[in-house]
């Protein structure tokens, strides 16, 4: 009978607490700190068995890897691992303790309290909000060359625009018509605003 896959944080507590992978140990039991080995595979003295032990059997668990079967991918699993410690919500990294350089690289995280279920459902429906409001934004953003920004059809304005009065710029109208009438020189001139003349006045 196969063994039934655990969910991420028990089974990485179990891990943890087995105190079998060199580096992983808890900080703070107490308030559920605890640190990963991190180390750079680009590092000198970087050792498979030692550096990638926790995500190599992080990928044997999900049935991701199998011994034997292919070749052993240590950026892959890492990769894997980290995006499923990103996807929990009930662990967070303490950035400020992490040391992300260095032949003793290290992540720390904190496992907080389980979520009540009312949390889980706030939070379920917060991020279906955000999906939606996403799309939303996806779909007005992309804009068709008959259509306006605001995501307003131009099939929206009526056909006639007589009933469009002009009363609120007919002060603006007079003072572009002023800028167009070119003004009168001492010569009589007419005389426009790059100083150009040559048109005679009437």
């Amino acid at each position: 009978m196969p063994i039934t896959r655990m969910r991420m944080r028990p089974w990485l507590e179990m891990q943890i607490n087995s105190n079998q992978i060199p580096g992983l140990i808890w900080i703070n039991k107490e308030e559920m700190i605890f640190q990963i080995p991190w180390k750079h595979a680009a590092k000198h003295g970087w050792d498979i068995n030692k550096d990638a032990c926790l995500f190599r059997s992080w990928a044997i668990h999900t049935g991701r890897y199998k011994a034997g079967e292919k070749e052993p991918d240590p950026k892959t699993w890492k990769a894997n691992f980290r995006c499923a410690m990103n996807s929990l919500p009930d662990i967070e990294e303490v950035k400020d303790q992490s040391r992300n350089k260095g032949s003793s690289a290290v992540r720390v995280y904190r496992m907080l309290p389980p979520l009540t279920k009312n949390q889980r459902k706030e939070r379920k429906s917060k991020s279906s909000r955000d999906a939606k409001s996403k799309a939303k934004r996806k779909s007005c953003g992309d804009s068709s060359p008959d259509t306006f920004s605001d995501g307003l059809s131009t099939s929206t304005l009526p056909d006639d625009h007589s009933s469009y009065t002009a009363h609120g710029y007919m002060g603006q109208d007079l003072e572009v018509e002023r800028d167009l009438t070119p003004a009168l020189g001492a010569d009589g001139v007419a005389a426009d605003k790059r100083g150009w003349q040559g048109v005679p006045a009437k």
